[in-house]
C-alpha cells in the first residue's frame, strides 16, 4: 500500500473511479444486476474517495437529504486493499465533514453481514431487519 489519500472526488475522472469501484464490488463480486451505478441520486451526493498512489480503492457517497438528514450510501472498497482500516479512514473522514454541517441525523442502510463494521464505527442499528434487493438490510444510524 502506498500513500493513501481521503478526498472529496473533486474531478469526472475522480467520479468514473469512484463508480468502478462501486461497480467492481456492487455488480461483479456480489452479484446486483447492473444498470443502476451510477444513478439519479450523484447529482446531488457527495463521493468520497480513498486513493493509493494514483488508484481509487475505496470510495463512499454522502446524500443530502431533506430536514438536515445525511445518508451514507455506495461504500465500496475493493476487494484487495479490506481489512486494512481504508474504510474505517474513509468512513470517518466523510463523518468529520458531515458533521460540520450541523446534521440533524446521519445515517445509512447497510446488509446484515455488514453492520458490525458500522457498529464499530459509532453507529447503532436503529431498525428491524428488512429485505432488499434480495438481501437482508438494516438501518443504522450515527451516534453524535
Amino acid at each position: 500500500m502506498g500513500r493513501l489519500v481521503l478526498k472529496k472526488a473533486e474531478s469526472l475522472s475522480e467520479f468514473i473511479d469512484a463508480v468502478r469501484v462501486r461497480a467492481s464490488v456492487f455488480i461483479v463480486e456480489q452479484g446486483f444486476a447492473p444498470g443502476w451505478e451510477p444513478d439519479e441520486e450523484d447529482k446531488t451526493a457527495v463521493s468520497y474517495i480513498a486513493v493509493d498512489g494514483k488508484t481509487v480503492v475505496s470510495t463512499l457517497r454522502v446524500n443530502p437529504l431533506p430536514g438536515r438528514e445525511f445518508k451514507i450510501e455506495r461504500m465500496a472498497t475493493l476487494k484487495n486493499f479490506r481489512r486494512k482500516g481504508i474504510g474505517e479512514k474513509l468512513l470517518t473522514y466523510a463523518i468529520t465533514e458531515t458533521l460540520a454541517k450541523k446534521p440533524k441525523r446521519i445515517w445509512c442502510r447497510s446488509k446484515v453481514d455488514a453492520a458490525g463494521f458500522y457498529e464499530r464505527n459509532g453507529f447503532k442499528q436503529v431498525s428491524v431487519p428488512y429485505e432488499m434487493y434480495g438481501q437482508t438490510h438494516i438501518d443504522l444510524e450515527y451516534q453524535v
